[in-house]
């Protein structure tokens, strides 16, 4: 019975905030390869519905915990191991991540017991104006970014649980980010061998042809995938999974930055 109350209370909060856009995630093939290659152990940001780890950070602790949940990323201060992160494409959320993971880096650099094998793969939309993208772009620690083109990958939708097809065609560019110490890079080299086998994971989670079908049968008015020459972005014409949700979803992941610069001031105030 209890078990029953807290998957009732997770599935009623997250259909509450809606916008499956931003609870979509990377697609196993791509999880295989970064923790292979990688040696990722923990999902930054994930939920009980779409997590593939069995550790990861999450919006709702409160719900999420019972699930596995280890509650915020931004409460997270890891100095070493390996991460995966895939925040809401929201600016605030992926602005503030990015500052997080460069604090967290630095931190593992320059450690007294000695520098440590810390490792982040940044999963964030083609959005090169944004600060998040800029900042991981001009980070000390980068040692890989690669640029995938809209129609040449896909995403596990949101609500794959409640769906018959998992994938769907990603309406962005995706940018993913490897930033790492040292010591990390020693450890986890992602070099030209595993952009090549990154890429080829992203592509495996394209739709099919009769998904995409399907899926426009189950969304009415929704756009068609973007073709190959037309992805570019935001430009791409395709439509965001979830738009309709969008607004409720960004009030939360906006909450979910205000709570973690509240955290962050109340360790700066003076006792």
């Amino acid at each position: 019975a209890a078990l029953h109350l807290r998957l009732f209370a997770l599935l009623l909060r997250y259909k509450t905030i809606q916008g499956h856009g931003f609870q979509a995630a990377i697609g196993p093939p791509v999880w295989q390869l970064i923790t292979q290659r990688l040696g990722v152990g923990v999902e930054g940001f994930g939920s009980p519905l779409n997590a593939y780890l069995p550790a990861y950070g999450s919006a709702f602790a409160d719900l999420d915990g019972p699930f596995g949940s280890r509650g915020s990323f931004f409460a997270m201060r890891p100095l070493s191991g390996s991460l995966a992160v895939n925040p809401p494409f929201v600016h605030e959320v992926m602005d503030q991540c990015a500052s997080h993971i460069e604090s967290l880096l630095k931190a593992a650099a320059e450690a007294a017991v000695g520098a440590h094998a810390l490792s982040f793969a940044v999963f964030l939309p083609g959005w090169k104006e944004g600060g998040g993208y800029q900042k991981l772009s001009a980070s000390g620690f980068l040692r890989r970014r690669v640029l995938i083109a809209a129609a040449d990958h896909g995403y596990m939708d949101g609500a794959a649980h409640q769906r018959q097809d998992p994938y769907r065609h990603s309406p962005f560019d995706t940018a993913v980010f490897v930033l790492q110490t040292d010591k990390g890079a020693r450890k986890w080299p992602a070099d030209e061998k595993f952009e090549l086998e990154l890429r080829k994971a992203f592509a495996a989670c394209v739709p099919s042809e009769s998904a995409v079908k399907r899926q426009r049968q189950q969304t009415p008015g929704a756009k068609r995938a973007p073709k190959p020459q037309e992805a570019g972005g935001e430009a791409s014409g395709a439509e965001a999974p979830g738009a309709s949700g969008q607004s409720s979803a960004r009030k939360a992941a906006k909450l979910i930055a205000k709570e973690a610069k509240e955290r962050k001031a109340k360790k700066r105030k003076p006792p």
